[in-house]
């Protein structure tokens, strides 16, 4: 990512936050979402999805490449009344240093940090994406086709791990969304 992106996001969300609600697509799979433990939220930007986990139970830690939509994902956790950290941080660099029981990542794709992604979970851990695909560009401009991966790509990325749940269609929002849950092996001696 770019300066440029860095200050666009900037001016984004000084505007306010993008979206105050849960994501209906996340609700809808929240069942498959772990409760307990380390968790990644990337790009998770003003932390509608971050303090949703930190509430649910999770040691939630967003990281994103904007400083002024952590700053409002920190006041979000205070007012929750829960603890998050943040990590104003370019994913091009790849995720943080540590372990995570949850990976999660809606409405973010970079193919390059699957690999960091099978990495850094814990024995045991889930990885949550959910992420519009191509045929959403047949209806919406936004994100644009270059940002999407194709309706079944992102069981193909993430080799290693057990696919535990995948679906693809015209979900909660209007979105042709993918839903990927996949878990680390549970590496028992």
């Amino acid at each position: 990512m770019t300066r440029f992106d860095q200050e666009k996001w900037d001016r984004k969300y000084a505007v306010g936050p993008l979206s105050e609600q849960v994501s209906r697509v996340v609700l809808a799979y929240q069942h498959l979402i772990p409760t307990t433990g380390k968790a990644l939220d990337v790009a998770g930007g003003a932390g509608r999805h971050g303090v949703w986990l930190a509430k649910r139970g999770l040691d939630v830690t967003i990281v994103d490449v904007s400083a002024e939509g952590l700053k409002q994902a920190t006041e979000r956790a205070l007012d929750a009344g829960v603890s998050i950290t943040t990590l104003c941080r370019d994913l091009d660099r790849g995720l943080p240093e540590g372990k995570w029981d949850l990976i999660f990542s809606i409405l973010f794709f970079d193919r390059r940090l699957f690999s960091d992604f099978r990495q850094a979970l814990a024995p045991g851990g889930r990885l949550v994406v959910i992420q519009p695909t191509k045929t959403n560009a047949t209806r919406h401009a936004k994100p644009p086709e270059r940002f999407l991966p194709e309706d079944t790509e992102l069981p193909e990325l993430v080799e290693g791990l057990d696919i535990i749940f995948y679906e693809t269609g015209w979900l909660h929002e209007g979105r042709f969304d993918a839903v990927l849950v996949a878990e680390s092996p549970n590496l028992k001696s």
